[in-house]
């Protein structure tokens, strides 16, 4: 209720009750009292507690409309949980009377996994009540202790708990919260399984202070994340200070951007019945003057994070581009150039723009396919879409890649301007040992080919594993077994020097 409204409804209450007294008052003593004296004397009796209700009728009213605004300040709207601000300030509470009671406590911060998915996929209506569904779950299984539990961001939470347990008990019971969301379903998406991230840090062993405490807890929340979907961590001092080493890195990597320090190696992709080249992947490198090799999901991530990933994609295009037609492979030996692209790139303002200006010197586009994952589609769908549906007029090709890891319906796929779906490397890698791999690879490459879409499987590294692709009629092999990445001379001599029947053999 707004104020205004909030303000006449009180009033109106008043007036009522000011009207009914003055209208019924007199006439109810007069019915009593015969006396004139005596009717004065209750008239004056009258007034008084006339005072004495309209000032607990104001008491109530004031009551009423501060403990709502209260709530309103305090509580979260949706999950009617303490919102991050009132979390903030009762853990700040809690550490001010750590110095009275000396009793150390922990705080968790919950973060779900693909939450921007759910949404995409099953509606915000879904998102919303998945979550409600947590909320009332860390209530009921917090209901009976002296915990905080907060929602502190869209798709957050946070609780804080006494350790008095011990810290390992603390942590088990945690976990358990984790594996009762997991159990979660999703509306409108049954096969869909809640994950959630999870980092936790103790005061006052990580911090001293509620700013630093929250900030070790996003630290380990961050690692949780990184290493993968539904994992939990702990604050660690050592990946704390490898924050600033991080920082560190991205200014190193900013300055190889500027000096042309990093690299582009190719990768073959071939097809899968007569193993002819059809194209290659474009994959960025950094070899860091005194670290060394600096591996991709370490680089890239931090170009997000730093804003540097549109300078990374223009980088990549313009070199591999020079490079190939530098070579004499371009369009002759390469039929088609993939080019990954980050969720990232579809977000800044004038995005189709600037790929057409990546493109802009070539004659034919379709010899350009990017390569985006399923997770990037989904963090910014719409968009992504309209962006990929532009350049699908001017012929560039789009490949779904890690395809099986995220989620995506056949709705959606049949939506996208797709060309291609690929395999992620993890299901191929325990084909044709596993039934379960198998299954998965099977059902994959028939629900593309009912999309008429071209079906790729990267990570291929044994004869056996051509052989069943060969056989479940994939299209196109990627992988060691029949070519590792190469910087541009080397892949020269490769393309020139390849006969396809040669590895045909060997597959056999």
């Amino acid at each position: 209720m707004s104020p205004f409204k909030s303000a006449l409804a009180s009033t109106l209450i008043y007036v009522v009750f000011g009207a009914l007294w003055i209208l019924y008052s007199d006439r109810f003593l007069e019915g009593f009292v015969d006396s004139t004296e005596t009717l004065t004397q209750m008239q004056t009796y009258k007034g008084w507690f006339f005072v004495f209700v309209t000032g607990l009728l104001f008491l109530y009213l004031m009551y009423n409309a501060l403990t709502r605004e209260r709530k309103l300040h305090e509580r979260d709207e949706l999950t009617e949980l303490l919102n991050r601000t009132m979390f903030r300030d009762e853990v700040n509470n809690w550490i001010r009377h750590y110095h009275h009671d000396a009793k150390p406590f922990l705080i968790a911060l919950i973060n779900v996994d693909n939450f921007r998915t759910i949404n995409h996929s099953a509606g915000h209506q879904s998102g919303d009540q998945l979550l409600k569904s947590i909320a009332a779950l860390l209530e009921e299984r917090y209901a009976h202790s002296p915990c905080l539990i907060a929602r502190t961001g869209g798709d957050e939470f946070a609780i804080a708990m006494y350790t008095d347990n011990g810290l390992e008990a603390c942590i088990e019971d945690i976990r358990e919260i984790q594996r009762k969301i997991n159990e979660l379903q999703v509306l409108s998406m049954p096969n869909f399984r809640t994950k959630v991230g999870i980092g936790i840090a103790v005061f006052p062993d990580d911090a001293s202070d509620v700013k630093s405490l929250l900030s070790a807890t996003n630290i380990a929340l961050e690692e949780a994340k990184e290493l993968g979907q539904g994992q939990l961590r702990l604050y660690d001092h050592m990946f704390g200070e490898s924050v600033h080493n991080r920082l560190q890195l991205s200014q190193d990597l900013q300055q190889a951007l500027n000096n042309r320090e990093l690299y582009v190696v190719y990768q073959p992709q071939f097809d899968a019945r007569s193993l002819k080249i059809t194209g290659i992947e474009a994959l960025l490198r950094w070899n860091h003057p005194e670290l060394g090799p600096i591996r991709p999901d370490i680089f890239i991530p931090l170009a997000e994070q730093q804003g540097l990933i549109g300078q990374i994609t223009d980088f990549v295009c313009q070199l591999a581009f020079q490079e190939l037609h530098d070579s004499g492979l371009f369009q002759t030996y390469v039929p088609r150039l993939s080019i990954n692209v980050s969720a990232l790139d579809f977000e800044r303002s004038g995005c189709t723009e600037a790929f057409q200006q990546r493109f802009s010197h070539l004659d034919d586009w379709s010899f350009v396919q990017l390569e985006l994952t399923e997770t990037a589609i989904m963090e910014n769908y719409e968009n992504t879409r309209q962006v990929l549906d532009e350049l699908r007029q001017a012929k560039v090709q789009v490949s779904i890649d890690d395809f099986g890891t995220g989620y995506s319906s056949l709705n959606l796929l049949r939506r996208l301007p797709v060309n291609e779906v690929k395999i992620e490397r993890s299901f191929i890698r325990d084909i044709p040992r596993s039934d379960e791999s198998n299954s998965i690879v099977r059902t994959i490459i028939a629900m593309a080919r009912s999309l008429r879409l071209r079906v790729i499987a990267e990570g291929v590294e044994t004869p056996a594993q051509v052989r069943f692709l060969q056989e479940e009629q994939c299209d196109e092999l990627q992988g060691f077994y029949l070519s590792k990445p190469m910087r541009i001379d080397a892949l020269g001599a490769f393309c020139k020097s390849y006969v396809p029947e040669k590895i045909a053999q060997h597959t056999l």
